[in-house]
């Protein structure tokens, strides 16, 4: 395995640190979610009676932005008022200070809520974590809570694997992908699905990113079985964030891409948010809008999808600012998503307007 360069990042290496979105937060519109001295970038959201749990990346300013990736813990927020402003928790998954998995970083993840038929809840965020012995290697884990605030400690799960042709190293340039899991119950069956970035090995040798993926019986989630990677009708240079939801007979897969990962900002990595949609859980998939699977572009980044209100089979996404935006590496605003029949309109344009080009 050749050395690993480390992550594409999302952002030029520029210094951030001195903007109001870092050191005067409180001026920003509310629906912003910002903390003083930190940044923010990939978020996830449950919703739970109300109150919508905001997870997210954070880092320190005293880093420059693009050294963030290596000091990530997960941070927490909760807003009561359908995400008009945000009450920040502080750390709530850091890594772990004996030794144990992942004693390095915490990067994306994702959050679960299931209430068993007494009422009793359970959160689930299932984790990416690295350790310091593994570089720039990555697995992925569990965390549980009972109230969303407190997590237990970290379960290991899926560690990367070279079977069914998944590539594990960094040959093609890019960091290995062992990452961003996020699961979901097949309606049909019951079976629970993990999707997660990965790549794998063509016949010819070549290298492309695609969506890993896991599944499991076990509603405890300790244990899952590693799968065959989901096969993508378009392939880009790198692929990160799958998220995937059911609705109306159909399953939807989202994902953020860059053509150009080793570029110097977003416009250049041409990075995208990208979707498809069919009637199995696996595929086959075709673009969401038929020949065209794009959805928004390099403004933002790394969009997570959550339901909203719960169990109303309706859909919220919500991502994190570019750098070359008014607002670098805050967390945007609540995007609705409305539908023209089988079609996802994500009301990108019409919410972040106002953020990215203010008066």
């Amino acid at each position: 395995m050749s050395t690993h360069r480390g992550p594409s990042l999302h952002i030029p290496d520029y210094d951030h640190s001195k903007t109001a979105a870092h050191m005067s937060p409180e001026t920003l519109p509310s629906q912003i979610y910002t903390v003083k001295g930190q940044y923010i970038w990939d978020s996830w959201i449950v919703e739970d009676e109300g109150i919508l749990h905001r997870y997210a990346l954070s880092a320190s300013i005293e880093y420059i932005p693009n050294e963030r990736h290596q000091h990530a813990f997960v941070r927490h927020a909760i807003s009561q008022d359908n995400g008009l402003s945000w009450i920040d928790k502080g750390p709530v998954i850091t890594p772990e200070s004996n030794g144990e998995w992942p004693d390095l970083v915490i990067w994306t993840s994702s959050i679960l809520l299931r209430k068993d038929g007494n009422g009793k809840k359970e959160f689930f965020m299932f984790i990416t974590g690295r350790n310091k012995e593994d570089g720039w290697g990555q697995r992925i884990g569990l965390v549980r809570s009972a109230d969303g605030y407190q997590f237990g400690p970290p379960e290991q799960l899926l560690s990367p694997a070279e079977v069914f042709n998944y590539d594990i190293t960094d040959d093609d340039g890019i960091i290995m992908a062992w990452r961003d899991p996020q699961v979901i119950q097949e309606k049909k069956t019951g079976i629970w699905h993990m999707f997660f970035s990965a790549k794998k090995k063509e016949p010819d040798g070549s290298v492309r990113p695609t969506v890993g993926h896991a599944t499991t019986t076990d509603d405890s989630f300790s244990n899952w079985e590693l799968q065959p990677p989901l096969n993508l009708p378009h392939y880009y240079q790198q692929l990160e964030v799958p998220y995937m939801i059911h609705r109306n007979g159909k399953y939807y897969l989202f994902v953020s891409t860059q053509n150009h990962p080793l570029k110097e900002d977003n416009k250049d990595k041409q990075a995208d948010y990208r979707g498809y949609m069919s009637d199995n859980i696996t595929g086959p998939w075709e673009a969401v809008y038929g020949h065209k699977d794009k959805i928004y572009g390099h403004k933002i980044y790394a969009p997570t999808i959550f339901e909203f209100p719960r169990g109303s089979s309706e859909y919220a996404a919500v991502s994190f600012f570019s750098g070359d935006t008014p607002y670098p590496l805050t967390g945007t605003p609540i995007v609705p998503i409305e539908w023209d029949g089988d079609c996802p309109e994500f009301m990108f344009r019409k919410t972040l307007h106002q953020y990215l080009f203010p008066d």
